[in-house]
């Protein structure tokens, strides 16, 4: 399959996609341009190589391979599913040697901004590589974990971004894991004195307290940030609901205790946060990973500077791990 990415510049970076990718090239026209294919003629015939390796000082070192299925991807619309790379690779190549680009956003744009509920790329070969591109404005966002009900415990956040393939992380937008759910708050019964009146005598009216025990419910706990976000928990609120893009943006508040007996409930986390515990009732949810591979990225000499629009951190909000 011909490289599909030659002569791509990523929007946004002065990186060269093929450089990184590490193709033969050769001069044409005065100008350097990468290739996959490698013909010999053997007995007459030209047969295509997938490898060729060259000696030198005594030892044959390998200079070109053509095994890989080579990609460009654009993920350029918002999901709140997740895209699993394998799954996309498997309508065309059955193999597990890829290089490639998938970019978040639009390959030819920076001008529009998507959101992606979670990214796995998989678990290929060692000597594959997969240039990741987030594009300004453009986000993978996890979903939020629901708030727990009246005394329940909220749920966990999800994972952003899987990754078990060596990859490239050029990202000019942001990674967020999904927010926790906040704990739901206890119950309680709650006693106060009634006085009331009856007849003790003839004509007379006597009075007497009594205690009197009411059902108080506590607060659900609000739900998490994340695309989409989490749902409160009964008595909780919703997280924000914005305009614009921002319902990934903040975790929704807890739901009010009421008479000051029962509990209120925890605050749904904000992206890549744990949501908040409750002095009584249930637990918080944890926060979502935002990255699950880190040990995975690579950089080397033609990879972004760190500190540009592409660049390997970028916005990361949640725990990075593996």
């Amino acid at each position: 399959m011909a490289l599909p990415y030659r002569d791509y510049t990523t929007v946004g970076s002065n990186v060269l996609v093929e450089n990184y990718l590490q193709h033969s090239k050769i001069k044409v026209a005065g100008a350097w341009k990468a290739f996959e294919d490698v013909h010999v003629k053997h007995a007459g015939s030209w047969r295509d190589v997938k490898e060729v390796h060259v000696k030198h000082g005594g030892s044959w070192r390998l200079v070109h391979e053509g095994e890989h299925f080579h990609f460009k991807h654009d993920l350029s619309s918002d999901s709140t599913g997740d895209f699993n790379l394998a799954t996309w690779v498997s309508n065309f190549y059955s193999g597990n040697k890829v290089k490639g680009l998938l970019t978040v956003g639009d390959s030819t744009t920076q001008n529009v901004s998507y959101k992606r509920r979670q990214v796995n790329l998989g678990n290929f070969s060692s000597d594959s590589i997969i240039y990741l591109r987030l594009n300004l404005n453009c986000r993978i966002s996890a979903a939020g974990g629901n708030g727990g009900n009246v005394g329940g415990n909220g749920q966990n956040g999800q994972r952003a971004l899987y990754s078990r393939t060596p990859f490239v992380l050029d990202n000019a937008g942001s990674i967020w894991g999904g927010g926790g759910g906040g704990a739901g708050g206890n119950d309680s019964n709650y006693t106060y004195p009634v006085q009331q009146s009856f007849s003790c005598q003839k004509g007379e009216t006597c009075q007497e307290t009594n205690n009197v025990t009411e059902f108080v419910p506590g607060g659900g706990g609000g739900g998490g940030a994340g695309y989409p976000a989490g749902s409160g928990g009964s008595g909780g609120s919703n997280a924000y609901n914005g305009a614009n893009g921002q319902t990934d943006a903040g975790g929704g508040g807890g739901g009010a205790a009421q008479n000051g007996t029962s509990d209120v409930g925890g605050k749904g986390g904000n992206p890549g946060q744990s949501g908040q515990d409750t002095p009584g009732g249930g637990t918080e949810g944890s926060s979502g990973t935002a990255i699950d591979g880190w040990s995975y990225t690579t950089t080397g000499a033609n990879s972004p500077p760190v500190g540009t629009a592409g660049n390997l951190a970028g916005d990361i909000r949640g725990p990075v791990i593996n």
